[in-house]
């Protein structure tokens, strides 16, 4: 669920808790005003009712004092009257019978007030001076309160549903502002991820966000800058292997020998893709295409040693022991091959850039090569030389190794006897080409190629991640 969706939902959340703590309350209020209403005007009737009746009581006149009781109840529609004379005579007036509380009343005080026990009654007594003239007790049914409860609350639902829809709408629109703001960040968080340092977001005010964005392009800054000073005065080094050499105090002079594989993988048009293509597109597409092969090399557990214009070479087992490193270095290799002929697929015949690849195990020297503080970590000896001519008699199809290669590869692989080549040194050697054998190879080159384009040139729809 998006944020903004979730910033919603606990907005009308909110809003509905307040309308049903509201409606409870404000119901009970008006359930007491409404009460309290009643019960004033039932005892302002009675009242005057028994103002009425006095003088008709004084002179006795029982058909005068009937006939405003019938004319109270026509104007006081529902309502039952129960009148006691001072002699012990008894009157009853209405339809519904007349509880025996009310029966047994005599004698009471001038005033109205509501009888205890008998919800709707109210009694007062009719003197003269002080004269007794007779007691006189009312039920006035009033209207239901339930359905005027039913009224506030739909009213109230109604007011809270509208507030909680447009409070929602508000949230939705203003936390729109923020989830694109956060949205900026991520997009270009992912660019600087992958090496782009030229972003810089934009800053409209002087919020939290424009303080942010303010950090971020400084760090980008600061990145940048850093990166130019290792483009010109030094080469990046994989921090493993950083950490591996801080760990073992190893120092700049020092050197070992190490059994290895070396894939090296050589551009074979490399001249006349120069002289093609135009100058300032040159180095961009040679640095897209090493960065795809430095992630397939990456995913085989190798490292690239060193990139020189039309050749790369890649070192398994170096500077961390690599379980079956000749068979990881085989598909590498068949996975760089892979990856090249996609790469070349939507490209026009002038842009193209066809790769062989050569693969050479031995034992290579280890250590710091190099003058002053331009010293590389790296390896040499005779299988990097072999590796470089075996690409140059390649095709770029096939992985070109020494024949006995298949011997330390193990299961997967199938290899095609070429016989005795003649190497650019002028040396005779019999050489293979490897080919995937078993079907799971295959599969595992192609998930390697898939996964290794998409971390080099993510798609634009993938920057959004969801957002």
């Amino acid at each position: 669920m998006s944020l903004r969706m979730l910033w919603s939902l606990l907005t009308i959340f909110l809003v509905a808790t307040v309308a049903v703590v509201m409606m409870v309350s404000i119901a009970h209020i008006e359930k007491k005003a409404w009460q309290q209403s009643e019960h004033d005007q039932a005892k302002l009737l009675l009242n005057i009712l028994s103002g009425e009746l006095k003088m008709p009581m004084v002179a006795v006149s029982k058909p005068e004092v009937d006939s405003l009781i019938r004319m109270f109840m026509h104007q006081a529609a529902g309502t039952s009257v129960f009148l006691s004379w001072a002699n012990g005579d008894t009157e009853s007036f209405g339809d519904k019978a007349i509880p025996a509380d009310i029966e047994r009343l005599s004698k009471l005080p001038v005033g109205a007030a509501a009888v205890v026990g008998q919800d709707k009654w109210y009694a007062a007594g009719i003197n003269y001076n002080a004269i007794h003239l007779a007691s006189i007790a009312v039920k006035f049914p009033g209207k239901s309160w339930r359905e005027n409860d039913l009224q506030i609350k739909l009213d109230l639902t109604i007011t809270a549903a509208v507030i909680a829809l447009l409070a929602s709408l508000l949230v939705y629109a203003l936390s729109g502002r923020m989830v694109k703001q956060l949205r900026l960040l991520a997009m270009a968080s992912k660019r600087v991820a992958s090496g782009d340092f030229s972003v810089q977001l934009p800053i409209y005010s002087s919020n939290e966000f424009g303080k942010s964005f303010h950090q971020f392009n400084k760090m980008v800054s600061k990145l940048e800058h850093r990166e130019k000073v290792f483009d010109l005065y030094g080469r990046y080094q994989r921090p493993n292997l950083v950490a591996d050499e801080y760990d073992r105090n190893t120092r700049l002079d020092s050197h070992d020998e190490r059994d290895v594989s070396i894939l090296a993988f050589e551009m074979a048009n490399f001249d006349s893709f120069i002289e093609q293509c135009e100058h300032q597109d040159v180095v961009a597409d040679l640095n897209r295409v090493y960065a795809l092969f430095q992630q397939v090399v990456y995913a085989f557990g190798g490292h690239v040693d060193q990139v020189a214009g039309d050749r790369m070479i890649a070192v398994f087992n170096h500077p961390f022991d690599l379980k079956s490193h000749e068979n990881q270095a085989a598909k590498a290799g068949l996975a760089l091959l892979e990856a090249s002929t996609r790469f070349n697929a939507d490209l026009p015949a002038s842009k193209q850039m066809i790769f062989t690849a050569g693969l050479a195990i031995g034992q290579v020297i280890v250590g710091h090569l190099g003058v002053g503080r331009r010293k590389e970590f790296t390896v040499f000896g005779a299988p990097v030389a072999l590796a470089m001519q075996l690409a140059r008699v390649g095709s770029g199809e096939c992985v070109t190794a020494q024949y006995g290669t298949m011997l330390s590869l193990g299961h997967g692989f199938k290899q095609k006897d070429l016989g005795a080549q003649i190497l650019p040194d002028g040396k005779q050697l019999r050489c293979i080409h490897i080919l995937p054998g078993e079907a799971y190879v295959s599969q595992e080159v192609d998930d390697v190629v898939n996964k290794s384009f998409k971390r080099s040139e993510p798609e634009a729809g993938d920057l959004d991640e969801g957002w």
